[in-house]
């Protein structure tokens, strides 16, 4: 993912100053405009907060850990914080999809719901990050447990279905993914909103859908 940011990046005619790797420390002199966060669950709580503590405005994708902390350290430090499990739009809208399927089956107790997700061999948090927030909303908008299940295999760069299952029917949102090149343009298109809206702490990309539609 930091490949086709960086990649991203440049097509767009913007510079990138610096490129670490999860282990590499934050130059102090570094100055950036805006910085990228896609590393590892073991590393990014660290480095986002490095980089809050500097005063950059950050765009984390990073999956696997509790992003609370950090959106608290945001507000606490008034610098603009994207950080997401997925930068896809589609997905932003999937998420309200998914809310009012669940608010609408609520009163049915046949209905019930589930997420299934699969992604590339290489890709080590199961359930995804997408794949958790997709069971939160479900079960918060339609007061029961949803259960995730979890595939890795081969190069899919990452596919969501969430199921609501009835004794005669099935209804399925699914979003798939094509390359990872969504997840990167998704993150980039965001940066400039982001700069010019200038929140003072953590935001989300529902917020960028809402601008946008």
């Amino acid at each position: 993912m930091g490949q086709a940011v960086v990649k991203e990046l440049e097509e767009r005619g913007h510079t990138v100053l610096a490129i670490l790797g999860r282990g590499e420390c934050l130059n102090p002199a570094t100055s950036a405009e805006i910085a990228f966060e896609f590393t590892a669950a073991s590393s990014s709580p660290h480095r986002v907060m490095e980089l809050l503590e500097r005063g950059i405005p950050t765009v984390c994708g990073t999956t696997g850990f509790d992003p609370e902390p950090l959106r608290l350290a945001a507000t606490e430090h008034r610098v603009p914080l994207l950080i997401e499990p997925n930068f896809s739009l589609a997905v932003a809208v999937l998420r309200r999809l998914v809310r009012e399927a669940a608010t609408r089956l609520r009163a049915l107790p046949e209905y019930e719901a589930g997420v299934f997700e699969r992604h590339h061999n290489a890709k080590r948090d199961a359930p995804s990050g997408t794949a958790l927030e997709l069971c939160a909303i479900a079960r918060q908008a339609g007061g029961r447990e949803v259960p995730a299940v979890s595939l890795r295999l081969g190069g899919q760069p990452g596919e969501h279905t969430v199921v609501f299952e009835g004794p005669d029917e099935s209804l399925e949102l699914v979003h798939r993914a094509r390359s990872r090149r969504l997840f990167a343009a998704g993150a980039v298109r965001a940066a400039p909103w982001l700069l010019a809206r200038r929140p003072s702490g953590a935001v989300r990309l529902d917020d960028l859908l809402e601008a946008v539609s």
